[in-house]
């Protein structure tokens, strides 16, 4: 297979259907009768397709092995991961470039290496484009712009300490903390606060026995006299 194939030929083959006639092919790819017999004229010379000419027509036009082959490629290399190229190609269309043929000039690629690359981003929703004129115009989605957005450098983490880390049965620090002191204000408010009076428990000393017995001695005398006080009189 050449490599003159661009993107231009394969959007234009996928609007080919069975029942497209010549005539009504710039309907289909929303361009004039003149850009439309160009486009067809060129598909046709690359054997990408076939077509009838009957005057005044209608003109059947149909796409020919050749041209199913590169649409069946195409649907290959859909299916393959992104790469770096891919976003080479995303990151020109974001700078501006909507033209096949601007970013072929930008990256050096080949048309059908960048047919096909479009092709695929357009299939993975990249990318997406628009049929006026004869041309092809490639606009971004907001899936391909972000794809296409440079990597914001992630912050470095701060590096944690790799000191040990203290027991939490350690014995308190011998110099206290501020907050152990009261403050003047508190000192203040304790000496205002009245204090409730304190209770005296006095508990009484046992009393020696030899004073005991002398006080029942003297009791028992001022008894006796008394009674002999009481007899005299």
């Amino acid at each position: 297979m050449t490599d003159d194939i661009t993107f231009l030929d394969i959007a234009c083959l996928m609007k080919i259907s069975d029942d497209t006639t010549l005539e009504r092919f710039g309907s289909s790819i929303n361009a004039s009768i003149f850009d439309a017999s160009n486009i067809a004229g060129t598909l046709k010379q690359k054997d990408l397709i076939d077509f009838t000419s009957i005057f005044p027509g209608p003109n059947s036009i149909a796409v020919t092995d050749k041209g199913k082959a590169v649409l069946s490629e195409a649907e290959q290399r859909a299916a393959t991961p992104f790469d770096n190229l891919d976003k080479s190609i995303l990151s020109q269309i974001s700078s501006g470039k909507s033209a096949p043929k601007d970013i072929q000039s930008s990256i050096s690629l080949n048309s059908r290496d960048l047919a096909m690359r479009l092709y695929k981003l357009s299939k993975q929703n990249f990318l997406t484009y628009e049929l006026k004129s004869g041309q092809v115009d490639i606009l971004l989605t907001e899936q391909g712009f972000l794809k296409a957005a440079p990597q914001q450098p992630q912050p470095m983490q701060p590096v944690q300490s790799m000191q040990p880390r203290q027991n939490s049965m350690q014995a308190p620090s011998q110099n206290p903390s501020p907050e152990q002191f009261p403050t003047q204000q508190q000192a203040e408010t304790q000496m205002q606060q009245p204090t409730a009076p304190q209770e005296i428990h006095l508990q009484p000393k046992p009393m020696n026995k030899k004073l005991i017995a002398g006080i029942v001695v003297i009791l028992v005398i001022i008894l006796l006299a008394y009674l002999l006080a009481m007899k005299i009189i």
